[in-house]
């Protein structure tokens, strides 16, 4: 029977992962790009040679490059009203905004709005998913670099020679290796530093580029990022982060310009420097990212230099409110810039030329432009539908003077139709005249307008028929398993059918069947807290009703008031961060009230922790004195015998505690190990309160607490020589006395499990047996505890103590 419920239950795990896989299906769907990297051949027919008989192919770049050299400077989420709003203190950049000598327009990124996935989208112009969102954690893997992958910096480093260098977040040495020649790499996950990560970027921008080895030079600034995450949009530090960068703006283009004047001046063929502000992601009102909400997509593009020219309608005193509002795909960066460089555009783009940044260019050389940007589009549409053929020079050309129908065909042979009307269109007007430039431009934007939604929408949208298999699979597999379980417990074993009886409670299934639904909705997800808080008072709503006695019920419902307290303590989520709370209570105008209760939660706590360790680790035979009624002073007189009890009195202790159901059966464990055990006991208590004290001088110190608390700093200098003198010595010094309690804890663990299992009948009838497990998970939550207090901001420290509350009113016992 037992093999055959092995097999069962083997069968239900490989039915699980088949679910399991029906869902990676759906979720990460197949996305499929064309290998290798765009070369000048792949170039399509120039139009305008094709009718004036010339060459067939272009073999020369696009167009000739306007500029020799790319600046980037890419500032980690920033948001778009952060350049562009009014309450921004980037005055520089906005003055060259309202001037008309920059071009400024508000990026759409798309999710996964992180780091890694958005630097892939801004290098090869496609829609990473949220895999990529994965990897962006993981900062040692490789296996998302794009090495092999066509890309703009690619193509500028193999097309035009350049020599590409970058300095600032690490992940661009990853995605692209073997490109930069010089680089200073930044970790982008110390979150807490908000200014020496910028100051290690900094300090490369005067000395590199006024160097006159480099083409394309990257700085990637991660300081206001890091602010976002520790405090938000508002915080004080965000806007001289906005001017800092604002001051790097100004400097670099300063920098730049007079060097463009001296290349130009030497060699007229020279050509001058491309400057990028840009962001790779945006943040929402709390300062995260990842999502698709409106704050997290809406990012910037500032496109400086010389020959960047607003045109009239976008600049003057309302041009920054207009940028607020004026979106354009963050892919469309790569295309337009390889086609200012005049190098192939990467293979797998999705983007389009953005049209301000090309209309210097005459109507040829755009028009140009614009077909090899949809020849290359059309490319990634034939790759994901082989059906779709490719359109000839001379389809086009029979197509000239004819009006070309693209109504009730499918999506691939529309956008093929589109294609082909847009070349009709060009060459109509490269023979004759006929038409204007707008028109043809009109419809190469109509096709790579639709292409682009379409290949979007194939390319991050998700297979649900196989998320929905995958979840039936896996829900009926669970169902399988549940029933297994059930059986188990039953002497008719799995195939009896009087045994499938599921014992489920009423609250509980309500619970799993709303929570099933909450996951549905995007905003439950980003409020699940909310779910559990209702849940949760709900619990003990239904315990307080189902209370046998007066007692319990009144205990329950000082938990829900408690738990009402710390739900009121921090507003968390999306939604309400930004609602008063008590944190915003306490921290404002109540600070001294703040320490009173840090300190109150750090005794009360460690007092608790020491009582609870008594019940779970009894002296020898205490318990039992105390039971016989010899009060707290024959206690400690007992444990203090207990060292000098011989073999016969361990015995009788030993028969005394199994008749009063009180202390263990202490099951060959010698008079010596007991003794280490009580010695470990206390070694234990002594470090992990020590370590309490030390981490709650270190909280004081650090925020000031004691001058809160009235305290001269007399009587602080002498409660300061207990703990070493600086700082980060003290927190050392928890983290060593942590390791040494921990230590300890596991000594009590071994020997304890060598003396029995722990039962203790003032708990039993409340359903706890205070196993060697549960024991070595307690030690491990109270050692532990010094090194939370150490890491929690102060005003969260009270919370131990509401938390503390809830547990001991489940337990009566340990009051």
């Amino acid at each position: 029977m037992q093999g055959r419920r092995l097999c069962v239950l083997v069968a239900i795990l490989l039915v699980e992962l088949v679910g399991l896989g029906y869902f990676i299906k759906g979720f990460f769907p197949y996305k499929k790009s064309i290998p290798g990297f765009a070369t000048r051949q792949d170039l399509p027919w120039d139009i305008k040679q094709a009718a004036s008989g010339g060459s067939s192919v272009a073999k020369t770049p696009v167009v000739a490059a306007r500029y020799d050299r790319l600046v980037i400077m890419l500032v980690d989420a920033l948001r778009n009203d952060f350049v562009f709003g009014n309450n921004s203190a980037m005055t520089y950049t906005q003055e060259m905004l309202r001037s008309g000598n920059a071009i400024g327009f508000t990026a759409k990124a798309l999710a996964p709005t992180v780091t890694m996935p958005r630097l892939k989208a801004l290098m090869t112009g496609t829609v990473p998913n949220f895999l990529d969102a994965v990897l962006n954690i993981a900062e040692s893997d490789t296996s998302s670099s794009l090495k092999y992958h066509d890309n703009l910096l690619w193509q500028l480093k193999n097309h035009s020679n350049k020599t590409i260098n970058m300095f600032g977040d690490d992940t661009w040495l990853r995605l692209f290796p073997d490109v930069f020649t010089r680089t200073d790499g930044t970790s982008s996950f110390f979150v807490a530093d908000t200014v020496e990560v910028d100051r290690n970027v900094t300090r490369h921008v005067r000395p590199e580029l006024e160097r006159g080895d480099w083409d394309v030079t990257i700085f990637h600034y991660l300081g206001l990022d890091h602010i976002g995450h520790l405090a938000g949009p508002n915080s004080p530090l965000m806007r001289p982060k906005q001017k800092e960068m604002d001051d790097i703006v100004r400097d670099a283009l300063e920098i730049v310009s007079k060097q463009d004047m001296e290349r130009m001046r030497r060699d007229p063929s020279a050509k001058p420097t491309l400057f990028v502000l840009l962001g790779d992601h945006a943040m929402n009102e709390i300062g995260n990212h990842g999502g698709n909400s409106q704050l997290e997509t809406s990012t910037v593009f500032v496109f400086l230099g010389q020959g960047i020219r607003s045109p009239s309608l976008a600049k003057g005193s309302d041009v920054l409110s207009r940028l607020l509002t004026t979106e354009v795909p963050q892919i469309n960066l790569v295309p337009t810039l390889a086609l200012l460089f005049g190098v192939p555009i990467p293979k797998n783009n999705l983007g389009m030329p953005l049209p301000e940044l090309l209309a210097s260019y005459g109507d040829s050389e755009r028009l140009r432009m614009l077909q090899v940007s949809a020849h290359q589009m059309f490319g990634v549409v034939r790759a994901n539908d082989p059906d779709v053929r490719e359109v000839t020079l001379a389809e086009a050309a029979g197509s000239v003077g004819a009006p070309v129908n693209c109504e009730g065909e499918s999506t691939s042979d529309v956008l093929r139709c589109k294609y082909k009307r847009a070349l009709a269109a060009h060459r109509r007007f490269a023979v004759s005249g006929r038409g204007s430039a707008g028109r043809v431009e009109r419809e190469y934007y109509d096709f790579m307008v639709h292409a682009n939604e379409h290949l979007s929408r194939a390319f991050s949208g998700y297979d649900l028929g196989a998320m929905f298999t995958g979840m039936a699979i896996i829900g009926a597999a669970a169902a399988a398993l549940v029933v297994l379980c059930q059986a188990s417990d039953r002497s008719g074993g799995i195939f009896s059918t009087k045994t499938w009886g599921l014992r489920v409670s009423i609250p509980t299934a309500a619970l799993l069947v709303t929570y099933l639904i909450s996951i549905w909705s995007s905003s439950l997800i980003e409020e699940e807290h909310q779910f559990w808080y209702f849940w949760t008072q709900t619990m003990l709503a239904l315990r307080v009703l189902t209370s046998t006695t007066a007692g319990d019920a009144l205990r329950t419902v000082l938990q829900m008031g408690l738990f009402r307290i710390i739900r009121a303590w921090n507003q968390t989520g999306q939604k309400w961060t930004g609602e008063p709370d008590i944190r915003l209570y306490l921290n404002s105008s109540h600070s001294g009230l703040m320490w009173i209760l840090v300190v109150a939660t750090v005794l009360a706590v460690n007092v608790a922790a020491h009582r609870l360790h008594m019940y779970v680790y009894p002296g020898p035979c205490r318990s039992a004195i105390v039971r016989r009624g010899g009060g707290r002073s024959s206690a400690h007189a007992a444990g203090a015998m207990a060292y000098r009890r011989d073999a016969e009195e361990y015995g009788r202790r030993v028969a005394e505690a199994e008749q009063t159901r009180v202390a263990v059966l202490y099951s060959g464990a010698g008079t010596a190990g007991l003794r280490v055990l009580m010695v470990t006991q206390r070694v234990f208590r002594a470090v992990v309160g020590y370590a309490s004290f030390s981490a709650l001088v270190y909280q004081m110190d650090r925020n000031h607490g004691w001058r809160e608390l009235g305290v001269s700093e007399g009587l602080w200098s002498l409660v300061r020589l207990s703990v070493p003198s600086d700082q980060a010595q003290i927190a050392r010094l928890v983290y060593l006395c942590t390791a040494l309690a921990l230590a300890a804890g596991v000594a009590c663990t071994w020997y304890r499990a060598r003396v029995g299992v722990l039962e203790l009948s003032s708990w039993e009838s409340h359903g706890f047996r205070a196993s060697v497990a549960q024991a070595a998970a307690l030690d491990l939550l109270v050692g532990m505890l010094p090194v939370l207090l150490l890491l929690s901001r102060p005003h969260n420290i009270p919370l131990f103590a509401l938390f503390l509350a809830v547990f001991v009113l489940f337990w009566p016992q340990l009051q």
